[in-house]
C-alpha cells in the first residue's frame, strides 16, 4: 500500500517504501513526511509498497505525525536540521583539524599519499646510500691494514738492518692518535636530546585522538538524538560519547603539542650548530619569532629536559648548552664581580680622599693666611711632579732618593700645616729648593731616554744623582730646623720646672736633662 503526503496542495503522488516520491526526491520541507522502513522493501510486483498483509509492521508513519512521542511534526523536522547542521559543522571541524595535523606534520591532506610514496623511495635510497657507504669503509678500512702492514714490514726491515736502540731492545716510541673532532652532529647529539622520540609518539597521538575524536564525536551526536526519544538512557549513553570525544580531543591536542616541541628542539639544534652558546636576539632571528617567545621556547625546553645542560644567563640575554660554557660564564660574571667591586672600593676611596681634602682645605683656611695657604699648595703640586718622575724614572737607584726626598718634604709640608710660624723660615722651600729639584729630575728623564749614552751624558747622570743625595741631607735638616723653636721651648719648660721643683726642696739638685 502506497503512502500519500497530504500536508501540501497540488494532486497527491505515490511514495516508495522508503518513503520518497517516484517521481522526484523528497525535500526537508514543512509537509515533508519522514518514514523509516521497518520491513524489508515491497517484494516483486508491488512496486508501490508493503503488501496489504503485513501493514500490521507499518513502513511508514501516519501523515502528519512524528516518529518520536509528544514532538509535532514541525519540531521534529527543526531537530533534525539542527541535527544535520551539527553533522556538517563537525565534520568541517573534524577536516581542519586533520590539515592542521597534516600541515604538522609537513604536508597537506590531498598529498598524503604522494608523500608516503615519495618517503618510501627516499627510504630505499638511503639504504641504497647506507650500503654503497659501509662498502665504501670496508674498503677503506682493509686499504689502511694493507698500508699499515706494508709499513710494519718496512719498519720491520730497517730494524735489521740497523743496530738496535734504546739499551738494545729497539721498540719504537709510540705515539697515541690525536683525537678526531667530533663534528656538529656528534656535538649536537650530546647538547640536545634526540627528537625522534616526540615525533613518533606525537604522530601516533595525532593519530588516534583524531580518530577517537571523529568516531566518538559522531556516537555523541547520534546519542544526543537518540536520548531525546529513549530518555535517560539515551542521555547516559550520550554523556559516555562526550567523554570520550572530550579525551580523543586532549588526545589529539597532546599530539600536535609534542610534534610542535619536536619541530622546535630540531629548530634549536640547526641554529646551534657547534657552538656552545648563543642569544636569544640570534635565535629570534634565524627562527622568525620574536624574543620573548625565543625565550619561553627555551625554558620549556630546559624545563622538559630536552637540553639537559641547558642554562640562561641571569639577564636572559644568552643560552648556553654545555657544561664548559657554563662555567666560563661564571667565571666572567666572578671577574665582573671583583671589578665592580674595585671599581667600587676606588670610588669610595677617592670620595673619601676628597672629603679629607676638603677637611683639610676647610681647616687650613680657617688657621692659615692666604699667603701660608699658597705655601702649602704649591709645596704639594711640586710633589706630584716628583711622583710623576718617579714614575717615568727606571734607574732603580734614583727613584729610591725621589722616594726618600718625598717622604721628607711631605713631613714638612705637615708640619707647616701643624704649625704655621715656621713657614716664614721656609720661603726657599718652594721658591728655589724644590723647583730646582723637579729640574733636575726632567734633566734626568730626558738624559736617559736618550739613545746613545755617551761620556757627557753619562758624567751629567752620575752628577745629578750626586746631587740627590746632597738634597736629601738638606731638607732632612731643614725638616729640623722647623722643630728649633720646639727645642727651645721644651728647654725653658724643662729649667723652669727644675727651679720650681728646686725651690719646693723637693729636688736635691738640677735636672740631668743631659744626653
Amino acid at each position: 500500500m502506497a503512502a500519500y503526503s497530504t500536508g501540501g496542495p497540488g494532486p497527491q503522488q505515490p511514495h516508495r517504501g522508503q518513503g520518497r516520491p517516484a517521481a522526484e526526491p523528497q525535500q526537508p520541507g514543512p509537509d515533508a513526511i519522514y518514514e523509516v522502513p521497518w520491513d524489508d522493501p515491497a517484494p516483486a510486483g508491488q512496486p508501490g509498497g508493503q503488501a496489504e498483509s503485513r501493514s500490521g509492521a507499518g513502513s511508514a508513519f501516519a501523515p502528519g505525525t512524528s516518529p518520536v512521542p509528544g514532538m509535532s511534526p514541525k519540531d521534529f523536522e527543526r531537530l533534525c536540521h539542527s541535527v544535520d547542521k551539527a553533522f556538517s559543522q563537525f565534520a568541517k571541524a573534524v577536516e581542519k583539524g586533520a590539515g592542521e595535523v597534516a600541515e604538522a606534520l609537513g604536508s597537506k591532506p590531498e598529498d598524503n599519499l604522494k608523500a608516503y610514496e615519495e618517503m618510501a623511495r627516499k627510504r630505499q635510497a638511503k639504504a641504497r646510500k647506507r650500503q654503497a657507504k659501509r662498502e665504501r669503509k670496508a674498503a677503506e678500512a682493509q686499504y689502511r691494514a694493507a698500508q699499515a702492514q706494508a709499513a710494519a714490514q718496512a719498519q720491520a726491515a730497517q730494524a735489521q738492518a740497523r743496530p738496535p736502540a734504546n739499551g738494545g731492545w729497539g721498540f719504537p716510541a709510540a705515539s697515541a692518535p690525536a683525537p678526531a673532532y667530533p663534528g656538529p652532529t656528534a656535538l649536537a647529539k650530546g647538547r640536545f636530546r634526540s627528537s625522534g622520540g616526540l615525533t613518533a609518539s606525537g604522530v601516533i597521538m595525532t593519530a588516534i585522538g583524531g580518530a577517537c575524536t571523529f568516531a566518538f564525536g559522531i556516537f555523541t551526536a547520534v546519542g544526543i538524538v537518540a536520548g531525546l526519544a529513549a530518555g535517560p538512557a539515551g542521555v547516559v549513553t550520550a554523556v559516555l560519547f562526550g567523554t570520550l570525544t572530550a579525551a580523543g580531543a586532549a588526545l589529539l591536542a597532546g599530539g600536535i603539542g609534542r610534534l610542535r616541541t619536536a619541530s622546535q628542539l630540531k629548530s634549536f639544534r640547526r641554529i646551534f650548530g657547534d657552538r656552545e652558546a648563543c642569544t636569544f636576539d640570534d635565535i629570534a632571528a634565524r627562527a622568525l619569532i620574536s624574543r620573548p617567545k625565543a625565550l619561553a621556547r627555551a625554558r620549556k625546553l630546559i624545563r622538559r629536559g630536552l637540553i639537559p645542560h641547558g642554562r640562561i644567563d641571569h639577564e636572559a640575554t644568552t643560552l648556553m648548552v654545555t657544561e664548559n660554557a657554563y662555567r666560563q660564564y661564571c667565571t666572567l660574571q666572578q671577574h665582573q664581580h671583583q671589578i665592580a667591586e674595585s671599581q667600587r672600593a676606588a670610588e669610595e676611596a677617592r670620595v673619601a680622599e676628597a672629603a679629607a681634602r676638603q677637611s683639610r682645605e676647610r681647616d687650613l683656611s680657617d688657621r692659615l693666611t692666604p699667603e701660608q695657604r699658597a705655601f702649602v699648595a704649591t709645596g704639594r703640586d711640586y710633589l706630584g711632579q716628583l711622583r710623576r718622575l718617579d714614575e717615568s724614572i727606571d734607574d732603580a737607584a734614583v727613584s729610591e732618593r725621589i722616594v726618600a726626598i718625598e717622604e721628607v718634604v711631605g713631613r714638612i709640608l705637615a708640619r707647616a700645616e701643624g704649625e704655621p710660624s715656621v713657614i716664614a723660615g721656609l720661603d726657599r722651600l718652594t721658591a728655589y729648593y724644590l723647583p730646582t729639584t723637579v729640574k733636575l729630575l726632567a734633566a734626568y728623564d730626558n738624559l736617559e731616554e736618550q739613545p746613545v749614552q755617551g761620556e757627557n751624558i753619562a758624567a751629567s747622570r752620575r752628577e745629578i744623582e750626586h746631587t740627590l743625595g746632597v738634597l736629601h741631607s738638606a731638607f732632612e735638616k731643614l725638616l729640623d730646623d722647623t722643630y728649633q723653636d720646639l727645642s727651645l721651648d721644651v728647654s725653658a719648660d724643662i729649667a723652669v720646672l727644675q727651679a720650681m721643683l728646686a725651690q719646693e726642696g723637693l729636688v736635691d739638685g738640677p735636672f740631668d736633662v743631659k744626653p
